[in-house]
């Protein structure tokens, strides 16, 4: 089979690899000229020669057709044969593979490359672009987790330009930049990704995609060291003087210390709280390995062993319910919550669930948490904010229900449109 024509690039660079994987899947020949930008290879007189801007990748055909700008290309590629119907199958999921590759370049490849380019110091690093960055792949992932809970690909039912356009930026993000943790948050994507990599017609392009080869941990930035101050001239030798005792070391300069030195790990807020009675470890074991209600139950032991003066009782309703579509986004929606709850995990004891159906439904949790705050422990969860939090008693008949009813995941809660919502027991539920 004769090729269709060059492209000029890098296989581990995303709007390249996308190329080849559509080429493959077409069962199209293409040769791939390794241009690398790091090493300056797209600003030498012959390439500017040739294609004048300089970007990459860039494509030339057996024709001397030219194409630059990767999702040019790959759509290009991906239309010379219609066999694998990789630009979708009818216009709506032509439409889905469009959005999908516009999402997966904007949401996914923008903020993976600035964080990269960041910690790697190609770009000034600045902590705020950082956090930033790292703020908008959570949101994006999430996104995709949630998409993907009822799905095998992203536009219908088999493999399109918008699978490889996604998963090659995924390549990237989870080789380079995300390590295990942020992986192990977003399951269903990681299920996704593993699916596409492994396709009979890309497994040999991807194959360095394997899960020995990931990022083993998030990408850190590490401030250069400083530069050696030039040693001054040996002085002569001065008079031998008694000795006397050494000062303690006011400040080590050293040109083996970083620039900055390392933060403290801020310790959590309810780490300096006065010991309590109830053993919180204790209390999640009973509550996994009992019965939530009745003799000899959980609730029996808690309020036998309850300390209102070292804990206290809390109630979180998601404040946008008229959001909510479909029951089991809004359990992933629970269960990202739950995850990014880490740092407060032996800090808290709770359970959340959806409440109604698809398109009439609310998210309530309860929980027990260390100290008299629901900001210190449920707030090192980002998206808190999205939720109101509300103190309970436990001598008010209607809280008391309340907290009992979504620990046994049972009982109902008024909905956004006044009516009662029944706890959805098809939906998953959540405890920590």
């Amino acid at each position: 089979m004769s090729s269709i024509g060059k492209i000029y690039g890098t296989s581990y660079a995303p709007k390249c690899a996308r190329v080849l994987a559509a080429a493959k899947y077409n069962g199209l020949e293409i040769e791939l000229v390794k241009t690398s930008a790091m090493d300056g290879d797209n600003k030498k007189p012959e390439f500017l020669k040739k294609f004048p801007m300089g970007k990459l990748p860039t494509f030339e055909g057996s024709d001397n057709f030219q194409l630059s700008e990767g999702r040019a290309i790959a759509r290009y590629v991906a239309g010379l044969s219609d066999n694998a119907k990789l630009l979708g199958t009818d216009a709506k999921t032509g439409a889905l593979v469009e959005q999908w590759v516009s999402w997966g370049d904007d949401e996914v490849w923008n903020p993976t490359i600035a964080v990269y380019l960041l910690c790697k110091n190609i770009t000034p690093y600045n902590k705020a672009a950082e956090t930033k960055n790292w703020d908008a792949l959570k949101r994006s992932l999430q996104y995709l987790e949630q998409y993907l809970h009822t799905r095998t690909f992203l536009a219908g039912h088999r493999v399109t330009l918008a699978d490889l356009t996604v998963v090659s930026n995924l390549v990237f993000l989870f080789k380079n930049v995300a390590g295990p943790e942020f992986r192990a948050s977003y399951p269903n994507s990681v299920r996704y990704f593993n699916t596409v990599v492994n396709q009979a017609q890309v497994k040999d392009l991807f194959e360095a995609a394997s899960e020995d080869v990931l990022a083993a941990e998030n990408i850190k930035f590490t401030p250069p060291k400083k530069e050696a101050a030039p040693k001054p001239a040996a002085a002569a030798a001065p008079a031998p003087a008694a000795k006397k005792a050494p000062k303690p070391a006011a400040k080590d300069d050293d040109d083996d210390e970083p620039s900055a030195p390392a933060e403290p790990k801020a310790a959590h807020p309810c780490a300096s709280l006065p010991p309590t009675k109830m053993n919180l470890d204790e209390a999640k074991r009973m509550y996994s390995n009992k019965d939530t209600k009745g003799e000899d139950s959980f609730l029996e032991w808690f309020h036998a062993n309850y300390d209102p003066e070292g804990y206290s009782l809390w109630r979180c309703d998601f404040k946008y319910p008229e959001e909510l579509t479909k029951v089991f986004m809004s359990a992933n929606q629970i269960g990202g919550f739950f995850t990014r709850l880490e740092a407060s995990r032996k800090y808290v004891l709770g359970a959340g669930a959806v409440f109604g159906e698809d398109n009439n439904s609310a998210i309530a949790m309860a929980f027990i948490v260390r100290g008299q705050s629901a900001e210190d422990t449920l707030g090192v969860a980002p998206d808190f904010e999205s939720y109101s939090a509300t103190k309970l008693d436990l001598s008010k008949p209607e809280d008391k229900k309340f907290f009992e009813d979504t620990l046994a995941w049972e009982g109902s809660i008024k909905g956004p449109k006044g009516d009662e919502l029944k706890l959805n027991d098809n939906a998953a539920k959540f405890m920590k």
